[in-house]
């Protein structure tokens, strides 16, 4: 094989597997874990062949889909904290995330086995949220007794909502968003009636999955 051919091979590879991983996240996302196959197959416009040799079982195609996630939440994050504005930053980081149906947890996908790069994947996820959530709260325009798990929190509900009202209008998901988005500026603020979850929470949830995959806990979290 020449090296245009392999160059060109391995574009069409990426292709396919981001076409896999998108029509994964929003097939997902409607109609539960349960989904077969054959659908995302069909909604990224390739072969169930290509589909199995980059993930011969639905286990590999869940854990490589959670870590995407994990991913495209940090690099949201990131890009936000270079926005000028941080309050704006902020904004454009959680709407994005609603928009993309990622929220950095466990419940994107069904059960799987839960490894050590999806917890390190995890907690750079919600490093980067906390940078963002420093920052704003540095700058005066976010409330100052929440953090990135909460955050991540808040993101899994406008999730649940887009999955309940995915045949509605999408201004009702920008409605809600919103809502949350006004709720968490330092005007509205009221003492809340309980601690901010920690990563110790974010690890009992990781292991929850595990734990309905039948596999146990997932390996300890690194420092």
């Amino acid at each position: 094989m020449t090296p245009e051919k392999a160059v060109h091979r391995r574009a069409d590879a990426a292709r396919n597997d981001a076409r896999i991983l998108a029509a994964a996240r929003e097939v997902f996302i409607e109609y539960g874990p349960d989904a077969p196959v054959s659908v995302i197959a069909e909604r990224a416009g390739v072969g169930m062949g290509t589909l199995y040799r980059r993930y011969p079982s639905k286990e590999d195609l869940m854990r490589a889909l959670t870590m995407a996630t994990m991913e495209d939440t940090r690099r949201a994050a990131e890009e936000a904290c270079a926005h000028p504005d941080p309050w704006a930053g902020f904004t454009g980081f959680l709407e994005a995330c609603v928009e993309a149906g990622v929220d950095g947890s466990p419940r994107v996908t069904g059960s799987f086995t839960v490894t050590e790069e999806i917890l390190q994947a995890s907690r750079r996820a919600r490093e980067a949220v906390q940078r963002l959530v420093d920052r704003a709260q540095a700058a005066g325009v976010l409330r100052a007794d929440v953090n990135a798990h909460d955050i991540a929190l808040v993101l899994g509900v406008l999730r649940e909502l887009r999955v309940a009202h995915r045949d509605r209008d999408p201004a009702l998901r920008r409605r809600f968003t919103a809502i949350v988005l006004d709720g968490l500026r330092p005007a509205a603020a009221r003492p809340l009636p309980a601690p901010p979850a920690g990563w110790d929470d974010v690890v009992r949830a990781w292991q929850a999955v595990s734990a309905r995959a039948g596999d146990g806990d997932p390996p300890p979290p690194g420092t």
